[in-house]
């Protein structure tokens, strides 16, 4: 069954390829008859995975649903296939660190990660941090490099052990509601108004390949935005679109936006 062309009208252009690659490998399991499991995926690319996959008829299984965790694994099954939680192969690892001295973030740890040991991004689902301690949700494959490899992070000494799954905690996370008026649905705007910035500091965040739209650089600043976009920002953190709520009298929008910030 070839997949209906409408689909594409979901999605922007630049998801395209992604779309192809969710269906190429609908296809492998259709021709193969053997469940497809991937690498972690976005939020953002979930969503498309299910409509393509589920365009298909097939099923399929999200490691989310069964784990608190904003990436995700999803299994592609045909429909013989009996669904068995360890088929995500996800390893859970404990941070140790010396919190007296140090206290990790988010990016000190995805930095060492990404760059440090040239580790794909996909490999890498959750990285979960609260005062003094922080957890990694990886792929099985990589659990016992990431054990034997990752020694220091930023300046502190650190070891990671192996906890069940269950033991997964929600990280640390502000998170505010923001109603606010721009005069359109242009990025530099939204984003402008939501920072509080000059229109002039929001273009150069986003010719300097600052911002992300739904996990994505953006290079636009005249993309236009809609309800449930994800806008991320390096260094203020990340907010989303939640509702348009109509037009002033003077035919600007009105929007809720939430406003987070991880710690």
């Amino acid at each position: 069954m070839a997949m209906q062309k409408d689909l594409y009208q979901h999605f922007r252009p630049g998801e395209y390829d992604f779309i192809e690659k969710i269906d190429d490998l609908a296809r492998r399991v259709e021709a193969t008859y053997a469940y497809v499991l991937t690498d972690f995926l976005n939020p953002r690319q979930v969503d498309i995975a299910r409509s393509v996959i589920g365009n298909r008829g097939l099923h399929y299984f999200v490691s989310s649903d069964y784990y608190p965790a904003e990436y995700a694994r999803l299994i592609v099954a045909p429909d013989y296939y009996e669904f068995n939680p360890e088929d995500f192969e996800l390893t859970l690892l404990e941070v140790n660190y010396n919190s007296k001295f140090n206290q990790l973030t988010h990016s000190q740890i995805m930095g060492t990660l990404l760059h440090k040991l040239g580790i794909k991004r996909t490999v890498i689902g959750d990285i979960l941090v609260e005062s003094g301690y922080a957890q990694l949700l990886v792929t099985q494959n990589m659990a016992d490099y990431f054990r034997a490899d990752v020694t220091k992070i930023a300046k502190a000494s650190v070891s990671l052990k192996e906890i069940p799954l269950e033991q997964l905690i929600a990280g640390e996370k502000d998170s505010r509601q923001l109603d606010i008026i721009v005069s359109s649905m242009r990025m530099d705007k939204v984003l402008a108004t939501v920072l509080k910035l000059s229109r002039s500091q929001a273009v150069q965040l986003i010719e300097t390949d600052k911002v992300k739209l739904n996990y994505q650089i953006v290079d636009r600043a005249s993309e236009m935005l809609q309800v449930g976009d994800l806008i991320s920002v390096r260094g203020f953190g990340r907010f989303s679109i939640l509702s348009e709520n109509g037009l002033t009298k003077n035919g600007k929008c009105k929007l809720t936006v939430d406003k987070m910030i991880h710690k």
